[in-house]
């Protein structure tokens, strides 16, 4: 188990190092107005906020991406363990049948949802922030005072707004992420690729695929999370508006930068997650 916590924490750590830029982008592209492609977000981002703008949320995220990891890898484990009771690692056992991995993802992606939603909500919320911290416009001034305001505004309750939307975009997501890294990464093994060139291949390639399948969702979750009425956080209300008044191709807003996030970043992990699990098991 701690080697899962171990492995995940610090593969994923990695992957918001990397990514995080590229998500504040998709993230003003998704929600914002006023931006007209991705130069444009990252001319202004730069010139009003400075490059601390491209990494604002990350905070939550890093220190919570351990448990969130552990807690996917420990439910897809679980489950698989359920299915073959009498082999005690089967979560490592090469040629798992797909139907196995595809409700291994599911259930993976459930277990890791609790924490998962608030600490997206809080990102999501700080990076549409295009305020330096000191100016008396900025709303919230870090993660800490974003959880109160939120917590004093509405309980519990507010730390999960947009958690239903999130929850469908991450367990269709999985259904795309781990099935296709497992199937193009037992292809190039069987070509004897390198491991690691292998492990990068198909990690990159599963997670831009996974992104892309959910751009429409992410673009949805993303408008909710960000919005402070309560007619924007209707979800078929918001589909139909946003359907009306600005056409089927904003639900693709930002894909080309979900794309160019998630091979570099899901290369990262995979390899990073592989090569600290191995290090972990020879101690």
């Amino acid at each position: 188990m701690y080697q899962d916590f171990v492995a995940g924490w610090i593969a994923g750590g990695s992957g918001l190092l990397l990514g995080h830029p590229l998500d504040t982008v998709k993230a003003r592209l998704q929600t914002m107005q006023g931006y007209n492609g991705i130069y444009d977000v990252c001319i202004k981002t730069f010139k009003n906020e400075s490059l601390i703008g491209f990494y604002k949320g990350m905070f939550a995220p890093f220190i919570s991406v351990g448990i969130c990891n552990s807690l996917l890898f420990s439910g897809y484990g679980l489950t698989l363990k359920w299915l073959h009771p009498n082999e005690p690692n089967v979560e490592h056992r090469k040629g798992l049948p797909m139907s196995e991995i595809l409700a291994a993802s599911v259930v993976g992606t459930l277990f890791q949802m609790g924490p998962a939603i608030p600490v997206e909500l809080v990102k999501t919320k700080l990076q549409v922030q295009a305020t330096a911290d000191k100016d008396p416009k900025t709303k919230f001034h870090g993660p800490l005072d974003c959880v109160k305001k939120l917590y004093r505004s509405g309980g519990i309750r507010s730390l999960y707004q947009g958690g239903s939307i999130m929850t469908f975009r991450d367990m269709f997501g999985n259904l795309f992420y781990i099935p296709v890294y497992e199937m193009l990464y037992r292809r190039l093994h069987n070509y004897e690729m390198n491991e690691t060139f292998a492990q990068m291949l198909a990690g990159g390639t599963a997670g831009s695929i996974s992104w892309l399948s959910i751009c429409p969702v992410e673009v949805v979750k993303n408008r909710i999370q960000t919005s402070s009425t309560e007619t924007g956080k209707n979800v078929l209300r918001l589909i139909r508006t946003q359907a009306k008044e600005e056409g089927i191709r904003s639900f693709y807003r930002g894909g080309i930068v979900l794309v160019m996030r998630g091979f570099p970043v899901n290369a990262l992990i995979f390899v990073v997650y592989a090569k600290v699990m191995k290090a972990l098991e020879n101690l």
